[in-house]
């Protein structure tokens, strides 16, 4: 089975790369969770000036907890719709599977684009429709399922991003489809151990792997496949994308 822990720090690492960070550029992290790719970028780069922001108190405690005694990198609470900094006052922006949550994309990017500089660059990652005409699975009732467990509301599609993004003052880089590498993966793990929980001998099995499985009952499995299935949906419609803009 794929280790998770590795593909998340591959991906961070991928996406840092096209973030393509220069000497003393700053370098702000929007909705950084827990700090560590903020973390990744300052030990990638570490003459360079980086500021982890997330909407939760509670993530910036435990980020500055973990990784806030190094000079160079610092975390504070922010809103990603009202980023509290002047204009022009980072070089470089990322966002990694956070914009999906946002309840503004539009604002997000016209904010993004104020506090950078001509030729500065921003990089999200984010979950988006194949096409305009998927938006149409939105209300599909497995689209629901997925819906409620990720809590999002709707996803841009992906010719959608190009627009926003020209409207806010970007020229868009590069996209790049991960899917294979990151939703696909995970999505077959899923498949694998729902088949499993789903047959008298595959219970047997999990449950020696990992006592913690014993608590499952059948009618949780039951619903897992359910999830399984509704996640099947959702991916048949979407991508999960790198988008590489820069600001005109």
């Amino acid at each position: 089975m794929p280790n998770m822990e590795w593909a998340q720090q591959r991906l961070v690492r991928k996406s840092i790369h096209l973030l393509m960070v220069l000497q003393g550029d700053r370098v702000l992290d929007v909705a950084c969770g827990r700090g560590k790719s903020s973390f990744k970028v300052h030990c990638l780069h570490p003459d360079s000036t980086v500021v982890g922001m997330d909407l939760l108190d509670r993530n910036v405690q435990v980020a500055r907890t973990l990784f806030d005694q190094v000079a160079n990198l610092s975390y504070r609470a922010g809103d990603a719709m009202n980023l509290d900094f002047p204009d022009a006052s980072f070089d470089r922006v990322m966002c990694l599977e956070a914009a999906f949550h946002f309840p503004d994309r539009v604002r997000f990017q016209s904010e993004v684009s104020r506090v950078l500089p001509p030729g500065g660059r921003l990089v999200v990652v984010d979950f988006a429709w194949n096409s305009d005409s998927e938006r149409a699975h939105r209300d599909d009732p497995e689209t629901k399922i997925v819906r409620d467990v990720w809590q999002w509301n709707d996803l841009f599609s992906v010719p959608e991003y190009e627009r926003t993004g020209g409207a806010a003052g970007f020229r868009l880089l590069s996209s790049h489809d991960w899917s294979q590498w990151v939703t696909r993966p995970m999505q077959s793990l899923f498949r694998r151990v729902s088949a499993l929980g789903n047959t008298n001998w595959g219970r047997r099995f999990l449950a020696w792997k990992n006592p913690l499985y014993r608590s499952i009952s059948i009618e949780d499995w039951e619903q897992v496949a359910h999830a399984v299935r509704a996640h099947d949906h959702v991916r048949s419609v979407s991508k999960y994308m790198a988008f590489v803009f820069e600001k005109r």
